[in-house]
């Protein structure tokens, strides 16, 4: 009883577990199924259980068995156990064999209680047993449900339905056809329409009479269309219209002031008002002017017959909600047009994963800027490992252990977000003890239109330092993007203490890349943010807007989507992990790549679920022991993760201002077809649009480099040979064979000749090239390939730390006599890593490769020293003559970006020629 009573389950009327939709939940571990017994359940105990288990060692008796969770129904004075429920750690549960002795113990449990449910779980991947089939089969039997566990999908379950699955799709499906042929709205439109019906059905089915009358209830549409006239004098849809219609808006009241004090200071506002209700989108209203409502009452009560024939929505399954969303927007034309997609579920549920939000402390703050439908803060009240039970109501108000606030400026998306949050609450709904003024309350401070101006919304007021967790798919338009910064010079006056045209002039294309300023300035030190971008974003050379994010952030991931993976386009998309940082000298991690192939569900219009191909759930779950791991030494390269051939680290100078911050270089060809990466298909519309885009971007990226190298090229220069050697060492690094690799592995990466900067020949011992005479390079340096048909020419940078083969050479733009002083006048204090003499490191590797290139080296079969020392380069000097360090760092910026683009045009050239037109 010492459990039972530790969890308040024990009662002056007796056992009363934790609610769970029509049923009872009781969460042990520890009590046995006597002790539950003599607490009061209503059951035998089984005096044997006849089920032969393989892997779980099953107690002697049945009395001793201690199931994890046990869900009981209360009928009258009685309580009757339905199932129990094993939960194991998802790390227990990987193997078969673990798989295995969780369903024993879960089925060994239920027969000791002589129950037929139970079930095995996680809390994000469950398997239903049925236990007396199990012990007549000698074998563990399953029961065929796909849907998430809850009370809904519990009491099909219990009544044998657990086949009856209320899909729905084609409920969806059906009414917006019927909406659709009526009005020709569009399928936002007849969303909103199909929602307003949906709440009328849902409020009736859950609500007291005492709130919501008989004569105000879905049930009291339901008669014959005459008789109804004859009754109320008017038709069924002129009733809902101008009686239970304004009764609802009277409920759930559209003029409601935001009471929580905490979220108005994240935005720095005094008062913030809620001007929504839960409907407020009838198609039937907005349609013809010369068509009258009551010509629309056919087409209504047919609406309501499918509602009816559909059955209650008592015990809802929340996710119902988000599949319809998921129905009516993926074709929406408006959405598209907008920028903004619908973020499918399962990348919500794997964002919210990595997020761990379920280690919070109280009051903590998760913030939406851009909620839409709220999926992002409505999905983790799902999860047993996220924020179940978050929102809570005593003594008629609301209360949030972590404060989630979603913003939007659209206001019919703020509406269908409401109406979301209502169905997520759906046992609060129902318990009467939750008055509907704290249900309003909860909305309104959950849900906030910022709508003063139409073109910012949430950008307006951005939040300073006061957010812990950001989770957001912000909207992604470029074309006409310029509107939005022509807005912001116009704001007078300061937005939560800055003054938003210095706040947001960090550079960017896209309004993509104000939110990216937003969000940094909105996390507190420590906070976290994982956020939706377009490739675009990354793959640009926006090198000022990347300094300001990195002043501000580290990157902790980028990890890029499938094409296809969101309902309105085929723009290639990433998720961005952010982490405000601490100090100024923080340390800055390495950086967690992905390469997400599936999502656990079909890429095209039908989204068939395919819950054994999900490489992003994978991604998820190795994203987060990878923050849980203690920190060990930074990654020197690109370094697979885990043992997953799509999951890498990534040292952080790869994530560098002037770097790219998308994936895929990160992966060697060979390794994207061991992937078996395809090509998606597009219809030929959107390839057009998509090519376009990509085309003006590099149009615009190059003519800007244009002018900055036409800047750059100006100056006075001087020639330096680099066979001086008062300027410059020259030398081949040492012969290492694969052999050696073999027989004497180590941790010092070996480069060699090869076509890109990554490869490594491998990792050989410190102790084997001391023992050749070889240390480690001590300091950075230019690398010259001098063999290779394809290699020879080529210039790569090396950091310090690596070693190098003997065809490959070795240039440092410093005299021995400069490295000497260096090393022994500079302290353990000073910054700078290498000794200096005038010529930057970078820009050497640039005039180095133009060098050999004009002198037709690129065609020879070898380049060794002795022809590499005949090379001359061109280096700007000042006015004064002196080495111009300043110039050379710009044009070695500038050549960074050339490759890139460079890089850019190929990958849209191959992209275009692999990629299927529908």
């Amino acid at each position: 009883m010492e459990e039972l009573a530790q969890k308040g389950y024990v009662t002056p009327d007796g056992l009363r577990g934790t609610r769970f939709g029509e049923f009872e939940r009781l969460d042990l571990g520890a009590t046995s199924v006597e002790r539950l017994y003599k607490a009061g359940l209503d059951f035998s105990v089984a005096a044997t259980v006849d089920f032969p288990c393989q892997k779980y060692k099953a107690p002697k008796l049945p009395k001793n068995a201690k199931p994890d969770t046990v869900y009981v129904q209360r009928i009258g004075d009685r309580v009757f156990p339905v199932a129990v429920a094993e939960w194991k750690d998802p790390s227990r549960l990987r193997s078969v064999d673990d798989q295995l002795k969780a369903a024993e113990q879960a089925v060994y449990g239920a027969l000791a209680m002589g129950l037929r449910i139970a079930l095995t779980t996680d809390g994000v991947r469950n398997r239903y047993l049925d236990a007396v089939a199990s012990a007549n089969a000698g074998e563990i039997v399953e029961i065929v449900e796909t849907r998430d566990f809850s009370s809904g999908v519990l009491a099909d379950l219990y009544r044998g339905e657990s086949g009856l699955v209320r899909n729905p799709r084609p409920l969806a499906e059906t009414v917006w056809q019927i909406i659709w042929h009526a009005t020709k709205a569009e399928p936002k439109d007849c969303l909103l329409t199909f929602v307003e019906i949906f709440m009328l059905k849902f409020l009736s089915d859950n609500l007291p009479l005492s709130v919501l009358a008989s004569d105000h209830r879905f049930d009291a549409l339901l008669e014959d269309p005459e008789e109804f006239k004859r009754g109320k004098g008017v038709t069924q849809i002129e009733y809902y219209v101008n009686t239970i219609r304004p009764r609802i808006k009277q409920v759930f009241t559209e003029r409601l002031v935001v009471d929580d004090g905490a979220v108005e200071d994240v935005f720095g506002l005094a008062t913030i008002t809620s001007q929504t209700s839960i409907i407020n989108g009838f198609a039937f209203l907005r349609s013809s002017s010369t068509t009258t409502i009551a010509s629309y009452n056919r087409t209504f009560c047919e609406i309501l017959d499918e509602f009816q024939n559909f059955g209650t929505l008592t015990n809802i399954d929340p996710e119902f909600k988000l599949r319809l969303y998921e129905t009516f927007l993926r074709r929406s034309a408006r959405q598209q047009r907008l920028g903004q997609f619908f973020t499918p579920r399962n990348i919500v549920k794997s964002m919210v994963r990595m997020a761990m939000l379920n280690q919070l402390p109280d009051g903590s703050v998760v913030l939406d800027p851009a909620a839409g439908v709220g999926g992002f803060l409505l999905e983790p009240l799902l999860f047993p490992d996220s924020l179940p039970g978050n929102i809570s109501f005593r003594d008629g108000l609301p209360n949030q252990r972590v404060k989630l606030i979603g913003v939007d400026v659209d206001v019919n998306t703020n509406i269908l977000a409401k109406a979301n949050m209502l169905l997520h609450l759906a046992e609060s709904v129902r318990d009467p003890h939750t008055t509907t003024t704290a249900l309003n309350q909860a909305l309104a401070n959950t849900f906030l239109l910022l709508n003063e101006n139409e073109t910012l919304g949430s950008l307006l007021y951005p939040p300073r330092a006061s957010v812990d967790v950001i989770l957001t798919n912000p909207p992604y338009v470029t074309q006409g993007s310029s509107i939005y910064r022509k807005e912001i010079e116009e704001v007078n006056g300061p937005r939560n203490g800055v003054t938003l045209k210095e706040y947001y002039d960090t550079g960017g294309l896209g309004v993509e890349a104000l939110f990216l300023r937003y969000i940094g300035g909105a996390l507190k030190p420590g906070g976290r943010a994982f956020v939706i971008v377009p490739l675009g974003l990354l793959n640009r050379t926006a090198q000022r807007m990347k300094e300001a994010l990195l002043r501000e952030c580290n990157i902790l991931a980028s990890i890029q989507l499938p094409r296809n993976a969101f309902f309105n386009t085929s723009q290639p998309t990433y998720i961005l992990v952010l982490e405000k940082r601490r100090t100024v000298a923080q340390s800055r991690p390495d950086v967690f790549c992905a390469i997400a192939r599936s999502i656990g569900e079909s890429l095209d219009y039908e989204r068939v679920p395919t819950p054994d191909n999900n490489d992003l759930e994978v991604i998820a779950e190795l994203f987060i022991r990878h923050t849980k791991e203690p920190k060990g030494s930074p990654v020197s390269r690109p370094s697979v993760y885990a043992g997953c051939e799509f999951v890498k680290l990534v040292p952080s100078s790869s994530f560098a201002s002037d770097e790219r911050w998308d994936v895929v270089r990160h992966w060697t060809d060979d390794e994207h077809v061991a992937l078996g990466e395809r090509a998606g298909t597009i219809d030929r519309d959107e390839f057009i649009q998509l090519a376009t885009e990509s085309l003006k971007e590099l149009i615009d990226e190059l003519d800007q480099a244009q002018r900055e190298l036409k800047s750059l090229s100006s100056g006075t220069t001087r020639t330096y040979s680099l066979g001086d050697e008062d300027q410059f060492q020259v030398r081949s690094g040492m012969r290492i064979r694969n052999s050696d690799l073999r027989e004497h592995p180590g941790d010092i990466p070996v480069y060699s000749v090869f076509t890109r900067p990554d490869t490594v020949k491998g990792c050989i011992s410190r102790d084997w090239i001391k023992d050749h005479g070889v240390e480690p390079e001590e300091f950075p340096s230019v690398s010259v390939m001098a063999t290779g048909a394809s290699a020879v020419g080529m210039v790569f940078n090396r950091e310090s730390g690596c070693v190098m083969t003997d065809d490959v050479v070795i240039v440092q733009p410093w005299s021995v006599a400069t490295q000497l002083k260096w090393r022994t006048s500079t302290s353990g204090d000073d910054v700078s890593q290498h000794p200096e003499q005038g010529i930057d490191m970078g820009y050497l590797a640039v005039a180095l490769a133009q060098a050999i290139a004009q002198g037709g080296f690129v065609y020879e079969a070898k380049l060794y020293t002795r022809r590499v020392r005949q090379l001359q380069v061109e280096v700007p000097i000042t006015d004064s003559g002196a080495p111009d360090l300043e110039r050379q760092r710009q044009i070695a910026a500038l050549a960074k970006r050339l490759d890139m683009i460079r890089a850019k045009l190929q990958e849209t050239g191959a992209w275009s020629k692999s990629v299927r037109l529908s």
